[in-house]
């Protein structure tokens, strides 16, 4: 069994805006990119931040996993406690998910 350095979670709302130097910078080979989109159906933009992230984990040598997350309480399952959670959302998404998850970086 492979143990996994860092899992870094990427959050994707219905209108992402990635920061993707923050995430290139917190992930390294054989750390585990999990992208997490909220909503369906996915949006173009989430399909690109997808798309985006995928590449990243080949480049780094990081593993990679995707979810269609459709509720809050689905996405609550999935986050743990030690992520390192990067979050791509419009302001008002970005407001009620910080309510859920308190702790969010800014």
């Amino acid at each position: 069994m492979k143990v996994l350095k860092t899992r870094v979670v990427l959050l994707l709302g219905r209108r992402p805006s990635v920061r993707w130097s923050d995430v290139r910078s917190g992930i390294r080979r054989d750390d585990e990119l999990v992208v997490l989109s909220l909503g369906y159906p996915v949006t173009s933009a989430q399909h690109a931040a997808l798309d985006q992230a995928q590449s990243l984990a080949e480049r780094t040598g990081a593993w990679f996993d995707a979810m269609l997350i459709t509720s809050v309480r689905e996405m609550l399952a999935v986050v743990r406690p030690d992520d390192r959670i990067h979050l791509a959302a419009g302001r008002l998404e970005r407001r009620r998910l910080r309510r859920v998850l308190p702790g969010l970086p800014a």
